[in-house]
């Protein structure tokens, strides 16, 4: 919503949450803008939709394309136990474990900076001593990040990925 002001008031969107990467948050807090800024009743004349559908188109390119910097996909999430306490490793855990092996020590509440990647692990530590191939990022996973954000705040409006 849009208070009087001009503030927007966001709930239950990905650019509320602390994990989603800064490019699909940056991304999806222009889209919001844009649609508060939609008329109520917009003719096709005056409805900002294809601008913002082509802004996400281009957004979605340059992701495809490998153009948007690593530091703006990091996904950061909170260790919530130690490593031994995971049964089935989530992606966080998996990061951990990178740290650990490279000598890193963490704990429970630290949050924990990864990229998701092709292949076994399936995710890059971001502070290991070692960056990250470009090559190696799963751009097929951000980019069904990025449309699920896109298709939060698009689908009230009849729009579909």
């Amino acid at each position: 919503g849009v208070f009087q002001d001009g503030t927007l008031k966001l709930r239950g969107v990905e650019v509320r949450r602390r994990d989603t990467p800064a490019f699909i948050s940056q991304t999806q807090l222009e889209v919001i803008k844009a649609l508060a800024n939609e008329p109520a009743d917009p003719s096709p004349e005056t409805s900002k939709l294809p601008l913002i559908i082509a802004l996400l188109r281009r957004q979605l390119a340059a992701l495809r394309a490998g153009r948007i910097p690593l530091e703006a996909l990091l996904i950061s999430q909170k260790l919530s136990r130690t490593l031994d306490k995971y049964r089935t490793p989530s992606p966080v855990a998996r990061a951990v474990a990178q740290l650990e092996a490279a000598g890193k020590s963490t704990t429970p509440g630290q949050r924990i900076r990864f990229l998701y990647t092709l292949g076994k692990p399936g995710v890059h530590a971001w502070d290991l001593p070692h960056s990250p191939n470009p090559a190696s990022i799963d751009l097929a996973r951000y980019s069904e990040l990025f449309l699920r954000a896109a298709s939060s705040v698009l689908g009230p409006f009849g729009v579909r990925e």
